[in-house]
């Protein structure tokens, strides 16, 4: 993706990476001031358990990411899997100066590709400056090769860690790296047939036969194309899993974040077979399938696990049966339907290991884990997992590929810190299996932290969120995450804070340094709405604002701000209100300040979609018909009318408070254009905007000198713009 070329446009660089538009310079104070918030939120996150490798039967280690506080993108570690060893190794050290974004870094056990065996380390997708056109690159270390291949051309110059070399050497998109269970193949998805269609591709990591030697010259890694390109709109597949025997592959056609179909396909290739759920209660079109994954029992190759709407309003956890063509509702909370445990929330992060399933459920922004054993006394019980913590939000990831299926490595997020990591062993704690009021079956967990995977603990006040519900303008009850400074107890500005997606989610996790900045140093208070389309809810809730119905999401923003002037007095001033978001966030901010011109101090936009038709047409083209699918299809005369009527960059004029923009300038999702575009516009109407430009940052700014800049100069916008008065 070309840089933007700004022209004649002026600007100056107060920062690594950063073009700034109209931008007074921001103190040096609030840098200072800010450095501790930024320094708490470095946290650990967990990236995989490194697999066995022939020659290293160790597998005890796990894969970590990490951004040290000098450099400006975050790097791998090792970890040891017991708490009780402190080792913490660096593998990575490559910066490349940019924004890069790394989606997968998936273990395997050895490969051949070069006609020698290299054991042990990962299946990289990764892209270089934040463009999310993924390439796929190999990470391994020379001690576990049976030859110690020379310097290859185009290798990431990682020393002292590992080896890195780029695979694909194209401009298309590489992602969705799955590695069978006998390490013998590969599956991803690319759109290297057509640019548009994302399709599933194979390839042999064992007895290969690539006729490449051990030589410095760059290797293409080839692959089997396995599912067709579409006739019509692009397909967009994504590989789910792997059968044990190696000969089927479970993949998903993603229409639209509510609309998706599951089907299993030959390794070898062949038309991919439509999985029917029978008596489904839902429409076809109104289906999800998520994580469909095979038995890890090689006696029941039919059973299939997977988490579906197919038959209610949540996404819930359910087991197929090919041979009798029948279904196991494990957590669909509908009556009739008999679950073994009914859940009245959305379940995600499903996991088939050989002796458990694990899955977890959203309760309204909070994480609950669960368990299901799959044979002994308690075979056919769902088993809450309850971690002893402060609570908030977590993922789980299970070393059951190392033979391990009873270990698991949580990643922690609360309002008391960042990511950080702990192990939990639950095979103990399955021996004292405890009942709630209700009579569901749970299990207490203490946790081992992992003291060398800790963020620094804040050196500041942190505080809980509270659950905050309105009604809309229909009688909709809209859920927000609230912070006040001080317990509601004095009268406050605010700043409404509105997620992107649509399909995501406010929840109850940690909050980005700038959050605790507003909260402790500004003294204002933080609302953080779910409106409508919002995901955790429901699929109707989240099918409220498509296409015709997007501004209701809006309204939604107004019903809120009414709430907080009639019923929120003693706590929030409405005459000092601020509005913020990011992508379709970013649209939200802009579209409030228009609907709602006066009620607004102030509004902060990052990555903004500022004018529909252009978006869609502009937009990744990989993501062009799952993106119509939600917004509307440009194409058609009508909507296209609609888009245009509610495009920010058409009502500048409607907008009367001061706008601050930031945005990447190779972000494939929202071209930057589109911000700059929109600034032009609002400075001609005489209204105050900023802008700022994020070299090499995509969708979502990743280098340090990028954030550390465009966090302040959000505080000291609005400090400007919205003053404690």
């Amino acid at each position: 993706m070309a840089p933007y070329d700004y022209g004649d446009l002026e600007y100056t660089e107060p920062a690594t990476r950063i073009k700034a538009f109209n931008m007074r310079p921001v103190p040096q104070r609030i840098f200072n001031d800010m450095a501790k918030y930024e320094d708490s939120r470095r946290g650990f996150g967990f990236t995989c358990f490194e697999m066995r490798s022939e020659g290293n039967d160790s597998a005890n280690h796990a894969i970590v990411s990490h951004r040290p506080s000098d450099s400006q993108i975050s790097q791998f570690w090792r970890m040891n899997i017991d708490p009780q060893h402190q080792s913490l190794e660096r593998i990575s050290y490559f910066d490349l100066g940019s924004g890069r974004t790394i989606t997968s870094f998936c273990p395997i056990t050895g490969e051949d590709w070069r006609g020698i065996w290299r054991g042990g380390g990962a299946i990289l997708a990764m892209d270089l400056d934040g463009n999310e056109y993924f390439q796929l690159w190999r990470y391994w270390e020379d001690s576990q090769s049976t030859t110690v291949l020379p310097p290859i051309e185009g290798e990431l110059e990682n020393k002292p860690g590992g080896r890195i070399e780029r695979l694909t050497h194209d401009t298309s998109k590489y992602e969705g790296v799955a590695i069978s269970d006998s390490n013998k193949i590969m599956a991803f998805v690319s759109n290297k047939e057509n640019g548009t269609d994302m399709l599933v591709y194979v390839t042999e990591l064992r007895n290969s036969q690539t006729s490449t030697t051990a030589n410095s010259k760059p290797f293409t890694l080839p692959a089997r194309l396995v599912t067709p390109p579409s006739v019509k709109e692009n397909s967009r597949w994504i590989v789910e899993d792997i059968s044990l025997d190696d000969q089927y592959l479970l993949i998903t056609k993603s229409f639209t974040s509510a609309h998706s179909e599951c089907y299993l396909v030959p390794v070898a290739g062949g038309e991919p077979d439509i999985i029917l759920l029978p008596n489904a209660t839902e429409k076809q079109e109104e289906i999800i399938y998520h994580q469909p994954t095979f038995s890890r029992d090689p006696l029941k190759p039919h059973l299939i696990y997977m988490i579906s709407s197919a038959y209610g309003d949540h996404p819930s956890v359910l087991a197929y049966d090919r041979m009798g063509d029948t279904v196991l509702h494990v957590t669909s909370p509908e009556p009739e339907l008999r679950a073994l445990r009914p859940i009245n929330w959305s379940c995600s992060s499903l996991s088939v290991t050989s002796e458990y399933i694990y899955f977890r459920a959203n309760a309204g922004g909070y994480t609950n884990l669960f368990v299901w054993p799959l044979a002994g006394p308690m075979e056919d019980t769902i088993i809450e997992i309850k971690p002893e913590w402060e609570g908030g939000q977590f993922t789980y990831n299970v070393n059951s590929r190392n033979g391990r299926p009873h270990e698991l490595v949580l990643q922690l997020v609360s309002h008391l810190s960042a990511s950080s990591l702990a192990y939990l062993d639950i095979k103990d704690r399955l021996e004292d299996v405890q009942r709630d009021a209700d009579g569901y079956a749970y299990i207490s967990a203490p946790l081992a932290r992992y003291t060398q995977a800790a963020p620094i603990p804040p050196a500041y006040r942190t505080l809980p969120a509270k659950l905050l519900h309105f009604k809309s303008f229909d009688g909709l009850e809209i859920p927000c995450m609230y912070y006040h400074p001080n317990d509601s107890n004095s009268v406050v500005p605010v700043v409404i804070s509105i997620h992107g997606g649509p399909h995501s989610q406010s929840m109850s996790n940690s909050r980005s340094p700038i959050h605790w900045y507003i909260i402790n140093e500004l003294g204002y208070a933080i609302i953080y709405p779910n409106v409508r389309g919002s995901s955790g809810y429901g699929k109707r809730f989240g099918a409220l604002d498509d296409v015709e119905k997007r501004e209701d999401s809006v309204k939604d923003i107004g019903a809120l701000l009414d709430h907080i002037d009639h019923s929120m007095k003693n706590e929030l001033d409405a005459s000092r209100i601020a509005v913020m978001g990011g992508s379709y966030g970013g649209y939200m901010t802009l579209a409030c300040m228009i609907h709602f011109p006066t009620r607004f101090a102030c509004g902060l936009a990052n990555f903004p979609i500022t004018h529909w038709p252009s978006f869609l047409e502009n937009t990744a083209p990989v993501r062009r018909a799952h993106r119509r699918g939600e917004y509307g299809d440009e194409r058609d005369p009508e909507i296209r009318a609609f888009l245009e009527k509610i495009s920010p960059i058409n009502r500048t004029s409607e907008i009367e408070a001061p706008l601050q923009i930031a945005h990447g300038d190779t972000d494939s999702r929202v071209p930057i254009d589109q911000a700059i575009r929109m600034w032009q516009t609002v400075l001609k109407s005489g209204v105050h905007c900023e802008l700022i430009a994020c070299e090499k940052e995509g969708h979502g700014f990743k280098q340090k000198s990028v954030m550390e800049y465009t966090n302040a100069a959000k505080l000291h916008f609005l400090e400007r713009f919205l003053p404690k008065l």
